[in-house]
């Protein structure tokens, strides 16, 4: 339930109670205030804030392990430093033209050690 849930269920309460003549803002006995007291609301506080940090903990362990796949794809994607050399160079070249005849491609794959 949220906060503004919370304090509308306790103001509705007071209210009903108020028109019904009971003692204010105490509970039905008159054992003390409906409000939670400055102790309590550290309390649920400090409730809240470990259950918020015990779910980021479970979900962390999923986050990284996609973080390192998504990763992992990406580098396994990249072409070495002097592959990628190889490839722009001949395509500077060949810009006029950048499709390789069946010469330049056994040229391109001894060179990069690439396959077709």
């Amino acid at each position: 339930m949220s906060d503004d849930e919370d304090e509308q269920m306790q103001m509705d309460y007071c209210l009903d109670n108020n028109q019904s003549g009971s003692g204010g803002d105490h509970d039905m006995m008159g054992l003390g205030p409906l409000l939670p007291t400055e102790s309590e609301r550290s309390l649920m506080e400090r409730v809240r804030q470990e259950l918020k940090i015990e779910l980021k903990q479970g979900f962390k362990s999923r986050i990284e392990d996609v973080r390192e796949e998504i990763l992992r794809k990406r580098r396994a994607g990249k072409l070495p430093g002097d592959t990628t050399s190889v490839l722009k160079n001949w395509w500077q070249q060949h810009a006029k033209w950048p499709y390789p005849t069946e010469d330049d491609k056994a040229k391109l794959v001894e060179e990069t050690g690439l396959q077709l």
